[in-house]
């Protein structure tokens, strides 16, 4: 059975303790890390046509509204869904949708900024290890939109 059987299945307090550790801790360990190394990046190479230029900062908007949006998920709504309080939930599910959507466009800027994570030739050590590193984030984020909106918070909200 795939992962994605396997949390059809989970109840909703299984599928939210999978989204916390597969996911939430998972965003908290990655952001820091490619936030320094676009800083990085970004001071060694400035010059050069391909550098990302305003990725570091890109990335730190995107891990200060991805961690509010964690945070509301984890103080509010995931607790009210675990409580049973699943009627009362449609509205902040409504709000978490929406702002997935701005996750999402806060991607596609992350893809402009990088040209596609399209690496120049020569690129060096940390330039590779960036662009790998937001090539996975980018795959997590997706996936963990794509968890909730699909299995959790569809059970909520039907899909709306």
């Amino acid at each position: 059975m795939t992962i994605a059987e396997t949390m059809t299945q989970a109840s909703n307090e299984e599928l939210i303790e999978h989204i916390l550790t597969r996911y939430h801790d998972t965003h908290r360990e990655q952001l820091p890390e490619l936030i320094q190394l676009s800083e990085r990046v970004e001071r060694v190479h400035g010059g050069h046509t391909a550098c990302p230029a305003g990725l570091s900062a890109h990335l730190g908007q995107m891990a200060e509204e991805l961690e509010a949006h964690m945070a509301k998920e984890e103080q509010i709504l995931f607790p009210m869904i675990t409580r049973g309080m699943v009627a009362m939930a449609g509205g902040p599910v409504s709000v978490m949708r929406h702002e997935h959507e701005d996750h999402g466009s806060a991607l596609e800027e992350l893809e402009r900024l990088t040209n596609g994570l399209t690496l120049p030739d020569g690129a060096c050590g940390s330039w590779q290890r960036l662009y790998q590193g937001l090539a996975t984030f980018r795959d997590d984020l997706k996936a963990h939109i794509q968890t909730e909106n699909d299995l959790l918070f569809s059970r909520i909200d039907g899909g709306n």
